[in-house]
């Protein structure tokens, strides 16, 4: 996605799975994989054929990391009491509990607080590759 928003910066249009894998240091199978997730959640859009290729399907600023994590992770699993499934919900709240709670509201916040807009930043590239 970081490569994609600075491709949308300058205004390359579609790029190929295999400039991604360059660009980020993936293998090919992985960029391609990871490209396909992201069109079908709709944050890329893919084309086929000459001139064909990916590229973001909205403005870098109006894409959070949390729409890219949520293409990956499954919705609304819980982390996991360190004391195994069946304490939490099932007996007191474990010591740490309120402290899990805060750090998964913590993390959904910064998910959703940033985006894609700073990789599309003039001279941003060479900071992220």
């Amino acid at each position: 996605m970081s490569y994609l928003a600075e491709c949308h910066r300058d205004k390359l249009g579609p790029v190929s799975s295999q400039a991604v894998a360059d660009a980020r240091g993936l293998s090919k199978p992985l960029a391609a994989k990871i490209l396909t997730t992201l069109s079908q959640t709709g944050l890329v859009r893919g084309s086929t054929g000459p001139g064909g290729g990916y590229e973001l399907a909205k403005e870098p600023a109006k894409i959070s990391l949390l729409d890219v994590v949520s293409g990956f992770e499954l919705q609304n699993k819980v982390l996991m009491c360190p004391f195994g499934e069946n304490w939490c919900g099932n007996q007191a709240p474990c010591p740490l509990h309120d402290e899990i709670v805060e750090l998964m509201d913590d993390v959904q916040r910064f998910l959703m607080e940033n985006n894609f807009g700073g990789f599309a930043l003039p001279g941003c590239s060479s900071k992220w590759s």
